[in-house]
């Protein structure tokens, strides 16, 4: 996997992070100021979006997989989202 960059969604669907480049992240289809490193993002979620105010981090494992932790909630593997046909 060479960067975290892409359209990535949570298990059964849901909110999604879009990471284009590296100052250009929509979290929940707002744009956030996020830290990212090339296979890591991090940032505090926009009010408005579920879990306002918590911080969001995601680490890149391999092309399909990405490990998520909101605040202090067990981390999740997101997977790329599935294009809308």
């Amino acid at each position: 996997a060479d960067q975290i960059v892409g359209s990535w969604c949570p298990p059964g669907g849901g909110t999604s992070l879009v990471v284009r480049n590296y100052d250009d992240v929509v979290f929940a289809g707002q744009a956030v100021k996020a830290n990212v490193v090339r296979h890591h993002v991090d940032f505090v979620i926009p009010e408005g979006a579920g879990d306002a105010g918590q911080h969001f981090s995601a680490d890149q494992l391999n092309d399909n997989e990405i490990r998520v932790t909101v605040g202090s909630k067990a981390s999740e593997i997101w997977t790329p989202c599935k294009p809308v046909s």
